[in-house]
């Protein structure tokens, strides 16, 4: 009886979830919005990049215009504390001459601010101008996270379009056909 009614809750649930992300709201009489989740998906290769906001431990502002050039865009998600990505920031330290357009930049989330001086204490990626670090303020990494391992790098083309995800540990070597 107990899982009877458990499983009747969960499906009442997931019918309430789905019921809202379907729903649609009337603007003005004319205009239909979806009250929903964003519809792209932003997790699969050849997706747009979504909006970019990113807050640097000096408080500066990185958009999605200020990473606008002709080169890859390279954004690797991160938890300060974990020695992969520890490691990994060390890595594009050592590399950081191969990347002559490209912009980098590291985002966290936004509860690991308080962590970022530990991160910096123990990479020194403020002496690198070409890391950006920061935290993400427009819900960036849960729409493109796709908790498989960390450190994630997604990278994307001129266009802002997605196309290679790295999980965990990855080499330069992996990396170096995407520098430009």
């Amino acid at each position: 009886m107990r899982k009877l009614l458990i499983g009747a809750c969960l499906l009442a649930f997931a019918g309430i979830v789905m019921a809202q992300s379907k729903k649609k709201v009337k603007v003005k009489g004319a205009v239909t919005v979806s009250s929903g989740m964003d519809s792209a998906d932003y997790r699969e290769l050849g997706a747009p990049m979504p909006a970019l906001r990113v807050v640097t431990m000096k408080k500066d502002v990185i958009t999605t215009d200020d990473v606008k050039n002709d080169a890859n865009l390279f954004i690797m998600m991160f938890n300060p504390t974990c020695e992969h990505c520890q490691d990994e920031t060390m890595l594009l330290e050592k590399h950081t001459g191969l990347f002559n357009k490209s912009k980098v930049i590291l985002l966290a989330a936004p509860t690991m601010t308080q962590m970022l001086d530990f991160f910096e204490s123990v990479t020194k990626a403020s002496k690198y101008p070409l890391l950006q670090v920061g935290v993400d303020s427009a819900n960036f990494i849960n729409k493109v996270y796709k908790y498989t391992a960390l450190p994630q790098i997604n990278i994307y083309d001129k266009d802002r379009k997605l196309v290679k995800i790295f999980y965990g540990d990855t080499p330069i070597d992996s990396l170096k056909q995407y520098i430009e």
